[in-house]
């Protein structure tokens, strides 16, 4: 039998009229086209439902004049004509978010053959595209933003996932984001914040208290708003009730809800009636709770009720183990893996991004080693939460290696790490050379406290900078920075700058490590995978690596300063600042498809830092270089011969801070004050 011809004459004949089968199709056309060059048989790739296969199932039939493509449902299609592209065009799963476009073919010749889709170990398979804020500032045109949104369905589809949150507390974004999805033929959820996808009460009404017992009929008129959209369509609603943002209700009001029992009580009274209004316009509805930070004690105590049939989603800390969240300085721990015999439905909100304004990473991958991962949520597949995965992507390029384990996890139930990183490089970089860059990340990682989970992210180094830099300047120097109490101890600043800088010197070693290892495999690779080493794996160890370079500098610089030593205090500023400039600048200089990336970093925000310590120096030299400005340059920078003149103090205009610390850099040595 001859082979089918795939080519650009190749047709493909499907049920358009159907949204998802619709754009399906569009995205093959266009990988057609992107990757073949030549015409040929004007054959057909043909898509025909058949229900007997079952949910979002296929199975594909190679003839010489036809692909057919015989699917249980319209995912079934979508994922169908997908692989169309990832096995015979060579399409990867991230291939657009790791800037990689496939390579150029006349035509590509495909043996009659049959393949077939494979279950899935989890049956929903979500990414929530969670605090997506460098989407915000990436690209500023509306049809360039939509486009990052097509990209991000159209991934998550080739990666398997077949559900998704779409953005956080966006409002008209977040329907029209919803509808965009809903077409792509993914199912839709909500995050623990916003409840049934309704609109937040605060934003609605900004003048009330935000508060159920004092408002049901508000409350319950957003909550219908959004069943009426919804009802009858792919969802997976979400029940609960939390505060006006990421917190417990009572934070806002707590209406006399001041303890366990009456907090258990009320929020397990408010998801049978969300459920209740749900059902009256959709009776077959399906249901998920976030047993999440203050709802996930409860739980444990007994005084959380949740009905048997509503899935339990179990959350990780945010740093990969399923404990409860760190939560400003309280982390009590709290066991969130499931019971063995857990009784429902359960599944896990797990993130791969995170921010806690503390330790989390959110411009960087989780730093968490592939292996412990792996053994963590194959614990929680042998308990039984295999219902439903929501993953945690943030703005998703960040963190593609991790996404890439996950769809390895949710496919299968298991996957080798070695064999994943040595898959992963040589679909990405084109070598398995790479392999070692992606396992030996977390290696580099800093570790700031007890538990093995206690690896900083990129937001250790900037957030506390900041918060010690305004205690060093408000001169509160004998007393904790309070914020601060959860990483460095209910000790003076004097002390947590000692404990702050002890923990990230090894970092600056290991991740310089790192990033040397990172040019070595870039320098020995051809350009384009060269760059995407360089925009990924490299940029990351840069940020790392600045990051420790500048909170130890920083830390250096606080003691001097509390010591007296305004001098010093200001050439340590002055190389925090450059470290932090240098993070900055390798971000900005991210090019192709991934120009301005960064621009909107507000999470981590390193231009902050920058601008922080850029005032943090001018205020030591104003501190310190005498009432005329020219103390340190005449003492410094200033030859013998002038020195002794004293008829006027100078002859040019003092050197601005730049020109300053420019010109002692080669002049005085910096000293270590511990």
């Amino acid at each position: 039998m001859a082979d089918f011809v795939l080519n650009l004459s190749t047709r493909i004949a499907a049920d358009e009229e159907r949204k998802p089968l619709f754009h399906a199709a569009e995205v093959l056309r266009r990988d057609i086209r992107e990757t073949l060059t030549g015409r040929g048989p004007e054959n057909v790739i043909r898509v025909a439902l058949d229900p007997t296969l079952g949910e979002e199932a296929y199975r594909a039939e190679v003839r010489e004049e036809e692909i057919r493509l015989c699917c249980g449902d319209e995912l079934g299609a979508v994922y169908g004509l997908l692989s169309v592209s990832e096995k015979f065009l060579g399409v990867k799963p991230l291939g657009w978010w790791m800037g990689l476009n496939p390579e150029k073919r006349e035509k590509v010749l495909i043996p009659a053959q049959t393949w077939q889709s494979r279950a899935h170990r989890v049956r929903f398979r979500s990414w929530f595209i969670n605090d997506e804020v460098l989407f915000t500032g990436w690209h500023l045109e509306e049809n360039q933003r939509a486009e990052v949104w097509r990209r991000a369905f159209e991934a998550l589809l080739r990666c398997g996932g077949n559900m998704v949150i779409p953005g956080t507390d966006r409002e008209y974004d977040g329907t029209v984001l919803n509808e965009m999805a809903l077409e792509w033929g993914l199912w839709i959820t909500q995050h623990h914040s916003e409840i049934l996808g309704a609109r937040m009460f605060g934003r609605v009404y900004p003048t009330l208290t935000p508060s159920y017992a004092q408002y049901p009929e508000k409350y319950e008129a957003l909550w219908q708003e959004a069943i009426d959209r919804y009802a009858g369509r792919k969802v997976v609603w979400a029940i609960g009730f939390r505060g006006q943002g990421d917190h417990a209700f009572w934070d806002d009001n707590d209406d006399g809800y001041d303890s366990d029992q009456k907090r258990g009580a009320f929020i397990s009274s408010v998801m049978k009636r969300q459920m209740e209004l749900v059902r009256k316009k959709d009776p077959d509805a399906l249901f998920s709770t976030n047993l999440y930070g203050e709802l996930m004690d409860l739980y444990r105590k007994g005084m959380l009720e949740v009905p048997g049939e509503v899935i339990r989603l179990w959350g990780d800390n945010g740093f990969g183990r399923m404990v409860s969240r760190r939560q400003e300085n309280l982390n009590p721990r709290v066991d969130a893996m499931p019971g063995e015999g857990e009784p429902g439905r359960n599944g896990i909100y797990y993130h791969i991004s995170f921010y806690d304004l503390q330790a989390a990473n959110h411009i960087t991958m989780l730093q968490i080693a592939p292996k412990k991962i792996a053994e963590e949520l194959g614990r929680l597949l042998e308990r039984g939460a295999d219902t439903l995965w929501n993953i945690n992507t943030g703005s998703i390029q960040p963190h593609l290696f991790m996404i890439d384990l996950i769809r390895r996890m949710w496919q299968s139930g298991t996957y080798d790490p070695d064999r994943a990183a040595a898959e992963f490089a040589l679909d990405y970089y084109g070598t398995e050379t790479a392999a070692g860059l992606l396992t030996g990340y977390a290696e580099a990682a800093v570790s700031y406290g007890p538990h093995e989970d206690d690896r900083a992210g990129d937001q250790y180094y900037h957030w506390p900078l900041r918060a010690l830099a305004r205690a060093l300047m408000r001169g509160e120097w004998d007393r904790p920075v309070e914020s601060m109490r959860w990483a460095a101890g209910d000790r003076p600043l004097r002390e947590q700058v000692r404990v702050f800088a002890e923990n990230v010197r090894p970092g600056i070693i290991s991740w310089g490590e790192y990033a040397r290892r990172c040019r070595d495999t870039e320098a020995g690779l051809p350009e384009r995978a060269g760059k995407r080493i360089a925009q990924t794996m490299g940029l990351q160890g840069t940020i790392h690596r600045t990051g420790c370079e500048a909170l130890y500098a920083f830390c250096q610089a606080c003691a001097h300063e509390m010591d007296g030593r305004d001098l010093q205090a200001y050439l340590w500023t002055d190389r925090a600042l450059q470290a932090a400039r240098e993070g900055l600048r390798a971000m900005e200089e991210t090019s192709g498809r991934f120009t301005h990336l960064y621009r909107n970093d507000c999470f981590v925000n390193v231009r902050l830092t920058v601008q922080v310590l850029e005032s943090v120096r001018s205020w030591l030299r104003i501190r310190g270089d005498g009432e005329r400005m020219y103390d340190w340059e005449k003492a410094y920078l200033t030859p013998e011969s002038e020195k002794r003149v004293t008829l006027q103090s100078h002859r040019t205009c003092q050197l601005s801070d730049e020109e300053m610390c420019r010109l002692m850099r080669g002049e005085i040595e910096p000293e270590e004050a511990f």
